[in-house]
């Protein structure tokens, strides 16, 4: 009940602050420092070598964006960039364009790549994950990173912040170009990383860059990319595939917007060229916990906690891609038509030379480049040239950190035996322990609830740590008793079981496990399954 209670609480905050509750005249903007007066082009405004902002064609849609604002003023909106290297990993230097000692006489390296980090609605650049990503990338890499604040145009109401994007993009754009200009910057080595609104952000710069300077970032990382105001727009309006050489999209919050009473902030679309879509995209685990998780998290700050918990789902997408960034542990996704289908094992084992039947799989966050190259030469050969590729790739995480997980994929036969049929089907469900030579793993529950008749086959994709090599696998089977009299029994609920499979992922090994012999699992109980 209470999170149905805090989404419709965010869903109100965030209402307010879109609309603000006000209308303009046709021949009035919404920013009171810039009024255009009666008679003036009110579709089109400028702001000196920054260039011209419209609010018409793409940019106004009664649908998607019924209300669109031109951005503010640059020097209210007053971006800072502020640069770590390896040698001021603590105390940042910051950037103006405008002031190019301060890029000359500045930590950058030119020939080293070069990350941009940024935030989304009513955050700033001081926000520590911020500074998380930027210290592991420089614990991984001997690198650029510099933070985009832009705190003093992300505030509401939310329509002007995202109209603000529009400009922190083109200034984003031009101190670029002055690195590039002046320090001999290859634009190829930059990543732009965007959480939210930051994500289409991302995408201004790399469209500016081509349309004025004529170069193309390498790579753009959108993290759970902002819906409101951007879904269905036209590619201009958003984070797409052409803004940079490389996108890869990581989606953690994809519900629609206002939905059953639900709030969804990120996009269900594909974006990029890898569209990655842990637990589905939406409902991570770990994000039904109590707010005073959240709270003790953000130091005992009430509303930054409740903020973090309100939009749980929203900022996995940056915890995700920041400990990708140096775990051990592959953030392995698979590409698959859909997450039912995922679940269900039928897309488990990668494309390569020798299994052409294979699907698509890749690493999410950092390390998604390395696949994208070593697939899209057979991407590009296999859709058409004028389309761009959308790829979804499935995986699963854990609740809380480390989230990244190894997949396994287990098959459950229920024996077909003369015992078993007399006996009938049971409702219940089944948890499963991995027995490796390394460790053992949590009991795991595998199997939903459900009616498990004689002879049926059960399928799933779970999440586990790593055991080493199974050697067995201990199997708990639960009787769960309905309001249905069909399901009562009146003697002890049992389950026959004839053999459990389990495979690691992409045939790694791959082991048929039987019952000691064939006797009833009795609810609540469990037995050894070993190799048959």
């Amino acid at each position: 009940m209470f999170n149905n209670t805090s989404n419709l609480l965010l869903q109100t905050m965030l209402y307010l602050a879109q609309t603000d509750n006000i209308t303009f005249p046709v021949n009035y903007t919404a920013d009171a420092n810039n009024v255009i007066l009666e008679g003036d082009n009110v579709e089109v405004k400028c702001y000196g070598e920054y260039g011209c902002f419209s609010v018409a064609g793409p940019w106004q849609d009664v649908s998607s964006r019924p209300v669109n604002l031109f951005p503010e003023r640059p020097d209210k909106i007053a971006p800072r960039y502020c640069l770590y290297t390896r040698n001021n990993r603590n105390a940042c230097q910051y950037l103006n364009h405008k002031d190019r000692n301060s890029v000359i006489m500045s930590n950058v390296i030119p020939t080293l790549p070069t990350y941009f980090i940024t935030h989304g609605f009513l955050e700033g650049g001081d926000r520590p994950w911020l500074k998380e990503i930027a210290r592991q990338i420089l614990r991984r890499y001997d690198a650029n990173v510099i933070i985009i604040d832009w705190e003093q145009g992300s505030g509401s109401p939310y329509t002007q912040a995202v109209a603000n994007i529009r400009m922190v993009g083109r200034i984003t754009a031009h101190l670029i170009n002055v690195i590039r200009t002046e320090l001999g910057l290859n634009v190829a080595n930059v990543h732009l990383i965007g959480h939210s609104l930051g994500s289409h952000l991302c995408g201004y710069v790399g469209s500016v860059l081509q349309t004025n300077f004529g170069v193309t970032v390498g790579r753009i990382t959108g993290l759970d990319p902002a819906e409101p105001h951007f879904s269905q727009t036209d590619p201009m309006v958003r984070l797409d595939p052409s803004d940079a050489m490389y996108v890869d999209i990581i989606h953690t919050d994809s519900r629609p917007f206002i939905k059953g009473g639900e709030l969804g902030l990120g996009m269900s679309a594909p974006i990029g060229h890898l569209d990655f879509y842990p637990n589905g995209g939406e409902n991570q685990p770990g994000c039904n916990q109590g707010m005073m998780k959240y709270i003790n998290r953000e130091n005992g700050s009430f509303y930054q906690g409740m903020r973090r918990f309100l939009a749980c789902d929203h900022v996995r997408a940056h915890e995700y891609f920041n400990e990708s960034v140096n775990t051990v542990c592959n953030f392995v996704a698979i590409e698959c038509d859909s997450y039912d289908e995922f679940l269900n094992g039928d897309c488990f084992s990668c494309l390569s030379d020798t299994n052409p039947e294979g699907k698509i799989c890749a690493e999410m966050g950092m390390r998604s480049l390395g696949h994208w190259k070593k697939y899209a030469p057979t991407i590009a050969s296999s859709i058409d040239p004028n389309a761009s590729p959308h790829i979804r790739l499935y995986s699963l995480t854990n609740g809380d950190s480390p989230f990244c997980t190894y997949l396994y994929k287990v098959t459950l036969n229920l024996a077909n035996s003369q015992l078993s049929k007399d006996h009938g089907g049971e409702v219940g469900h089944f948890l499963v322990q991995l027995e490796g030579t390394d460790s053992k793993s949590k009991l795991l529950n595998v199997f939903k609830e459900q009616h498990y008749k004689p002879g049926s086959i059960h399928r799933r994709v779970f999440g586990s740590t790593y055991v080493g090599t199974i050697k067995s696998v201990l199997l708990v089977w639960n009787h769960s008793t309905t309001m249905n009299i069909l399901t009562w029994r009146f003697e002890a609920p049992v389950i026959y079981v004839e053999s459990l499979t389990i495979e690691t992922f992409n045939g790694g090994q791959k082991l048929k496990l039987c019952p000691p012999k064939l006797i009833a699992l009795e609810a609540g109980l469990s037995f050894r399954m070993i190799p048959c």
